[in-house]
């Protein structure tokens, strides 16, 4: 009896958690593909503070995962996802405040975050999506480590590269991420009621 009554509360554990994700993804995918074209279009239309474009798109991220983790609460999954929040929060902090400026550069500080949150994207999707239409997850974690890595070393040397426009193109491929992975999870759902 008891195992059974741990395997339903594990199962119903399981059916929240995949919500949860299905939910984050559903409201990631159109405020992260408005914040990128926004740190696209607005630099192209005339002169921008770089530094508060990305702080404004790092909080509105930030608010985005914190709405997230205040819906679903703690589910499996809780930790990784707060564990990301804050880090967005603490690379918002140390971008405004210029704190680390003396040792660290924008480009390094928010490629630091970059790479970081390219190797979470990577781990999440490797072991919490297991088989379940991982690849295009795996793709947009190494494109961000990619990304990231470019940032921090300061290549390539040209014009146009600059912190806003890497994160506008992470924050384009993220959003595409989550909007091809929940309607594959859709459609799977509709085929496997059970997932």
């Amino acid at each position: 009896m008891t195992d059974m009554t741990e395997t339903n509360i594990d199962e119903i554990k399981r059916k929240n958690a995949i919500k949860a994700s299905r939910t984050m993804l559903l409201m990631q995918w159109p405020a992260y593909t408005v914040l990128g074209l926004i740190g696209i279009i607005l630099p192209l239309m005339g002169v921008v503070d770089e530094t508060a474009l990305i702080c404004t798109i790092l909080l509105i991220t930030g608010g985005t995962q914190a709405l997230i983790l205040l819906k679903y609460g703690i589910n499996p999954g809780f930790t990784w996802r707060l564990c990301v929040m804050i880090i967005t929060f603490i690379a918002f902090g140390l971008i405004l405040t210029n704190a680390l400026s003396e040792y660290f550069s924008l480009n390094q500080i928010l490629g630091g975050f970059l790479a970081g949150t390219g190797g979470y994207i990577v781990i999440k999707g490797r072991y919490s999506f297991s088989s379940r239409h991982i690849e295009q997850v795996v793709y947009c974690g190494y494109f961000a480590g990619v990304l990231g890595l470019m940032l921090f070393t300061g290549w390539p040397e040209v014009e146009w590269w600059t912190p806003v426009f890497a994160l506008s193109l992470y924050l384009l491929a993220l959003g595409y991420t989550a909007r091809v992975f929940v309607y594959k999870e859709k459609k799977s759902a509709k085929i496997n009621p059970e997932l």
